[in-house]
């Protein structure tokens, strides 16, 4: 028993090590070949954990071989194009100037009934509202509306507005979070002298939030009885 939980834990490792080397994306964004590796590595990985009399390292080499695959793959994709054109596709045009392109729904098998749903759920629900509908090489679309639909920004109405940059986390449970300090531009000691006047310990501060123009927002850890 302790020596699959061992070899358990050795596997959960390498896929972990492996997924990461491989990239962030989520598996909706994935290209087909990444779609393919990570399907390949769940099913090798699979077999070792539940085979004790397997030797460990033949699941461990072809997970290695299939990430080394995947990254040689992945640099020759951005050397040339024409590789990630037949690896991943090209993107397809699904509507134009508010009219449906049937040949192109019928080229991806793409019903109508999947199209709509993809609208609504970007808030769009009308077809002539949309100047053109691509559908990417990771299966989502994209959208982009027509003039008179699109949402009123300061832009358009020739507003200046400050810009106060996005509230990123300082302090996340009781922890300094470095990459918020750097979008911010903030130091530890800036935060820390921030909840001094406030007379909250670092460790008992659930968020902290600061934005570019030094404003923050502080939520306290509830006290537990």
């Amino acid at each position: 028993m302790a020596i699959a939980a061992l070899r358990t834990v050795i596997i959960y490792i390498m896929i972990m090590g492996a997924l990461r080397l491989a990239g962030k994306r989520q598996l909706g964004e994935l290209q087909p070949a990444e779609l393919v590796v990570t399907l390949l590595i769940s099913d090798l990985a699979s077999v070792p954990m539940q085979d004790n009399g397997m030797p460990l390292l033949s699941g461990l080499i072809p997970i290695a071989v299939l990430v080394s695959l995947e990254l040689i793959v992945s640099a020759l994709m951005m050397k040339w194009h024409w590789l990630a054109r037949l690896v991943a596709g090209n993107p397809v045009v699904i509507i134009r100037d508010g009219k449906l392109q049937q040949k192109a729904l019928r080229l991806l098998r793409l019903t109508v009934e999947d199209l709509m749903e993809n609208l609504r759920q970007q808030q769009v629900f009308e077809i002539r509202d949309v100047q053109y509908a691509i559908a990417e090489t990771n299966g989502k679309i994209s959208i982009c509306l027509m003039p008179e639909a699109k949402t009123v920004t300061p832009a358009t109405l020739e507003v200046q507005v400050s810009d106060e940059g996005a509230p990123v986390p300082v302090v996340s449970d009781g922890k300094l979070v470095d990459w918020g300090m750097a979008m911010c531009g903030v130091t530890p000691e800036w935060v820390q002298e921030k909840l001094r006047r406030r007379g909250y310990p670092l460790k008992q501060v659930l968020l902290m939030t600061a934005d570019k123009n030094k404003k923050v927002c502080i939520v306290r850890r509830e006290e537990q009885t």
